[in-house]
Parts: structure tokens; C-alpha cells; sequence
């Protein structure tokens, strides 16, 4: 991002001078660890401003959630509840876990229903974070509230033994997001989003202790970026991003933090005790196109409200922090090194993919809101955009043709950003990613490999985290399939299937071309098999009559008479 946010350091009148309403601690999140850890999302109230009651939603309580610590290797089962009046799933953001578990839009939990996926943690020690992902729910549902962070751990971060490791005392979670409040309540798709929350409260307060210490920073905004700096001009250090820690802790004095990004800052503190300062977004220093700027679109067309809001394109306070004394055995100087980084090599790329982003039959300078298209299409359920082979290293070249600015993030991998513009990264920027900034009218590509996990019918996403953008069809779909496995990445079509979802099993298929005897499989979304049986086709259609199953989606795995292998989804309901 250095040919876009290195700009001379002007700075416009701050909000934050003038602010003289009450500060609020810091709350910490509780923890969960464990190899049962059970999450219910539900409906709660909030007070955001003093006596003005929000409807939220949280995970065990009544906004954001619990911070879940996991340990690499361990084998974990996350039992999620939805006490919702409405379909919810949970995507466990930037982890590296089977389609079936991630939790994207096909892992519908119906009301009053639990979903367990069971895995293996595969991933680095890092910053990951959960939160829902229904496709056309997801700015709603993350908006009213339900967000949590997770941190993984590994031996190679505990082998670094000057680097900050204990959670609430020199190691602290930061979930910052923006949020519109209209009318006493939360509002969505607008551009009015000015109040700004730290793990849930507005106006934070802190006292680190001085000492080194660790900000493990989420932004879980619908669309707001923050330029992260300190009030007092010192420099912070960027120990990791999404995917883990660097190879070295990189000095910086500003830092972008996009929607569904991660950063892992280190702050010494160790000659500031007694001192007061505030961790702030420079954002009257962000380039056009970046929501949370000065300017979005060609100063013409922009969004919806965004003119209105003071915090756009001004600098403004994220957290104060006060520095009191040092805890016992503190750490008081910055690790020289962190963990070894082996990325991945351009040369080792089998595949190129191209993606262009454009409004939906319109001209990018008239549109700023969307909706935006990827390669022309907007997101379909039943539609896989592409098929990845299992053991393949692929480039993925992005081109923006919009006035905005888009964060992908890509479910299943974590990447390299080999450049953006054409132009070579900051340092601080060498490590794993799951979302790459792709600026407006501007370009970015980035290197990964997908190992480990293939099915040739649960797909995986990609898909711009500007949530609006989101829910409104920027996203497709992937599958990851082994092609040494006979028939199965043959034919990934989806076959029709109808009604969908379906109230009492009773289904009609439809598979072109398939005449007499099938055979059909139905798994559950853990992959467990719930119901084998014969299928009867004339003129390419089956009826099918489903046993009593649980409420929630379902793989139908479809044989035909050439034994040829098909697929569908079908969500069943009470």
C-alpha cells in the first residue's frame, strides 16, 4: 500500500480535540478455550450513548462475543446456538478449515438450532475473528453486533520470548468498529456510521502498563477504514498481520487497517509511564476511494450520507490510553525477531485467474454504492464461479474498475500480496494475508496454494468485505477438488432441485439428460451420511422423499445412469 497512503502529513482539524463527553474503560472480552467451546448468538439491548437503549445481537451476551484462545494442532468442536428470530451461520474468519466448516452462506443455522463443526486447527498463531456470514445478512446481523475475536496460538510464537503473551494484562484484543445509530437504532447501508466503538464501548479509555505491549486489532466495520497512528508521533511496530506474525517487527508511524483486516501492533511503553495519548485514525490522510477519507468517488457521485458525516476524511480518536506502572516480569525491549516467514515463490504459480470489478450495467463513475459485479456476475447460490484443483499454486489478479476501494477476502487460504498498482509492498505487508485492499481504479495480485481440504460440492467464498457490497452479490464462489479422485471433479454442475428449502423432505430433482435408476446420498454439513436411497428419472426428473431430518442444510450427492456424479444443496426446514 505504499503508492497509496504515502501522502505529506497534513492534518485537518480533529474531532477529537474538541470532544468533552466521558470516557469509558476498556472492557476486556472473557476468554473460551478448550476442545468444547459452545457460542449462542441472541438478542440483547445496549446503551452506545447513556440512557438510549439499541437492539443488539451477541454471542453469550449482549454484543460482540467471547474471545476464543485455540491452540494449533488441537482438535476443537464449536457448538453455535441461534437464538435469532432469523437463518444465521458463523464464518470463522481467515482460518484453515474444510468448506463444511467455515461457515459461509451454505451452513444455514435455522432458529432455535445448533451447528457443531468439528476440526483440527491448521492455522498459524494469529488474529482470526468469527462472525456471520447469510448471504443478503451478513451487514446486518455483524452490525447489530455479533463479532468475536479469535487468537491462536503455536510453538514458534511462544519460542519468541520477548513477544507480549498475556491476554489482558500486557496482550489486549481491540474490536473497532463504526457503526450508524439512527433513531435509537442501528442503521445499515449508510454512510452516517460516526459512532466509533472499541470491543463494544465509545470513547475508550485505557492504562497500559510501561512496558511493551501488544494491540491485537480487528477491524469488524461494515465499511469504515482506519489510518492507525499515535496522537503523540511515536513509532508502534507491526509484529503480524491477517495470517500471523512476521519475520520481524516492522517500525511505522501510520498503518491502514481495511474492513475484515487484522493487525498485531507492538507499543513500547517501557519510558512513558504517566503519560496520556491516543491511539487515533489519521484518516484526512487516506486516498480517494478509501470510505473513511476524505473523498469517495469523483466528487460528483458519492455515498449516501457520506458528505454528512464529520468523521469522513477527519482525524479521529480510536482509544486514550493512560500508562501506569509496569506489571511483574514485563518485557521492555521490542523482539529483534519474531517467527521465520517462508512465502510462497511467483515462479511456483500453475495458474492464473483474472478478476474485474465493475458496477452492475453501469459506467464506474455513476456508481459508488453499488451493486458490483466480479467478472460480470453477481453472487448465485447455486452458480460455482470456478474450480480449483487440490496442490495448486495460483495467482489471482484483481482489477478494480470502481471509484471505491474493495478489501477481498478469500475463504479457505492464506496469501502472499506480491503487489498492488504494479508497485512493491511495505514491509509490513510481507506476511499472510486473507484480505488484500484493491484500490480504486487500480489493481493488486497475490500468491496462494490450497492445500489439505477438497470437496467437490461445498464451496468456498471470495468476496469484497465492504459488507453492503457483500450482501449485494460481490461475491462468488470456489470449489477445491482432488482430481486423482475418480468422477468427482468430472461434473461439478449443480442439478435443480425444488422446492428450496423444503418444509417437509418432499423434492423434485431435476438432472438433464438421466433416464431410469439413480442412486442419491444426502450429508449432513459436517459430511455425515443421513439417508441413502434409489432414485427413479423420467425425462430427467426424480421425486424424492426425505426421512425426518434436522432442520438445517443438507449435500445431495446424485449418481445417474452413466455413473456420472452431480451435486445440489437443499436447505430443510421444520
Amino acid at each position: 500500500m505504499a503508492q497509496l497512503l504515502q501522502k505529506p502529513l497534513i492534518f485537518a482539524t480533529c474531532l477529537w480535540c474538541n470532544e468533552t463527553m466521558a470516557q469509558t474503560p476498556l472492557p476486556i472480552p472473557d476468554t473460551l478455550s478448550g476442545s468444547v467451546i459452545d457460542l449462542t448468538l441472541q438478542e440483547a439491548t445496549w446503551e452506545f450513548h447513556p440512557g438510549e437503549v439499541v437492539n443488539t445481537y451477541g454471542y453469550n451476551g449482549s454484543l460482540l462475543g467471547p474471545t476464543l484462545i485455540l491452540n494449533q494442532g488441537q482438535a476443537v468442536t464449536l457448538n453455535v446456538t441461534n437464538a435469532l428470530p432469523d437463518l444465521t451461520t458463523t464464518h470463522w474468519h481467515g482460518m484453515h478449515v474444510s468448506p463444511a466448516n467455515d461457515g459461509g452462506p451454505h451452513s444455514l443455522i435455522y432458529p432455535n438450532t445448533t451447528w457443531s463443526p468439528s476440526f483440527t486447527v491448521l492455522d498459524r498463531a494469529g488474529t482470526y475473528w468469527y462472525h456471520p456470514h447469510g448471504h443478503g445478512l451478513t451487514d446486518y446481523q455483524v452490525s447489530m453486533g455479533a463479532a468475536g475475536m479469535i487468537l491462536v496460538r503455536d510453538a514458534a510464537e511462544a519460542a519468541v520470548a520477548l513477544l507480549p503473551k498475556r491476554y489482558g494484562v500486557d496482550e489486549f484484543p481491540l474490536i473497532i468498529q463504526a457503526k450508524a445509530i439512527v433513531a435509537g437504532q442501528i442503521a445499515m447501508h449508510t454512510g452516517l456510521d460516526s459512532v466509533i466503538t472499541v470491543n463494544g464501548v465509545r470513547e475508550p479509555q485505557a492504562e497500559f502498563p510501561a512496558q511493551v505491549v501488544r494491540l491485537r486489532c480487528v477491524n469488524g466495520s461494515s465499511e469504515r477504514s482506519f489510518f492507525l497512528g499515535l496522537s503523540n508521533g511515536a513509532t508502534f511496530f507491526v509484529a503480524g498481520t491477517d495470517g500471523g506474525l512476521l519475520s520481524a517487527p516492522e517500525p511505522c508511524t501510520r498503518v491502514p487497517l481495511m474492513p475484515g483486516e487484522r493487525l498485531d501492533l507492538l507499543l513500547d511503553l517501557t519510558a512513558a509511564q504517566g503519560t496520556n495519548f491516543e491511539l487515533m485514525a489519521f484518516n484526512s490522510e487516506l486516498p480517494t476511494g478509501v470510505i473513511g477519507g476524505p473523498q469517495v468517488g469523483n466528487g460528483m457521485a458519492t455515498l449516501d450520507g457520506y458528505l454528512d458525516n464529520a468523521l469522513n476524511g477527519a482525524d479521529h480518536r480510536i482509544l486514550g490510553i493512560t500508562v501506569g506502572p509496569a506489571t511483574v516480569d514485563p518485557i521492555l525491549i521490542i523482539p529483534p525477531y519474531l517467527v521465520p516467514l517462508f512465502p510462497l515463490q511467483e515462479a511456483d504459480a500453475q495458474v492464473t485467474r483474472s478478476f474485474t470489478v465493475e458496477p452492475q450495467g453501469t459506467m464506474p463513475m455513476e456508481v459508488i454504492e453499488g451493486p458490483f459485479t466480479i467478472n460480470g456476475a453477481l453472487m448465485d447460490m447455486d452458480s460455482i464461479n470456478l474450480v480449483v484443483s487440490l496442490g495448486s499454486t495460483e495467482i489471482w489478479s484483481f482489477t478494480n474498475n470502481t471509484m471505491v476501494g474493495h478489501p477481498i477476502h478469500i475463504h479457505d487460504v492464506q496469501f502472499n500480496i506480491l503487489d498492488r498498482n504494479g508497485m512493491p509492498l511495505e514491509a509490513w505487508e510481507s506476511g499472510w494475508k486473507d484480505v488484500v485492499y484493491v484500490p480504486a481504479m487500480g489493481g493488486a495480485r497475490v500468491l496462494m496454494r490450497f492445500d489439505d481440504f477438497a470437496d467437490p460440492d461445498m464451496p468456498y467464498m471470495y468476496h469484497c468485505h465492504l459488507l453492503m457490497h457483500e450482501d449485494e452479490g460481490m461475491m462468488g464462489q470456489f470449489l477445491v477438488v482432488d482430481p486423482t479422485s475418480i468422477g468427482e471433479a468430472a461434473d461439478v454442475k449443480r442439478v435443480m432441485v425444488w422446492p428450496n428449502p423444503s418444509a417437509d423432505g418432499h423434492l423434485m430433482l431435476s438432472v438433464p439428460g438421466s433416464e431410469g435408476q439413480g442412486e442419491l446420498l444426502v450429508n449432513d454439513a459436517l459430511g455425515r451420511l443421513m439417508f441413502a436411497g434409489r432414485l427413479a428419472f423420467t425425462a430427467g426428473n426424480a421425486r424424492v422423499v426425505l426421512p425426518a431430518l434436522a432442520p438445517g442444510n443438507y449435500t445431495l450427492r446424485i449418481t445417474d445412469q452413466h455413473g456420472v456424479r452431480h451435486s445440489a444443496h437443499v436447505a430443510l426446514q421444520h
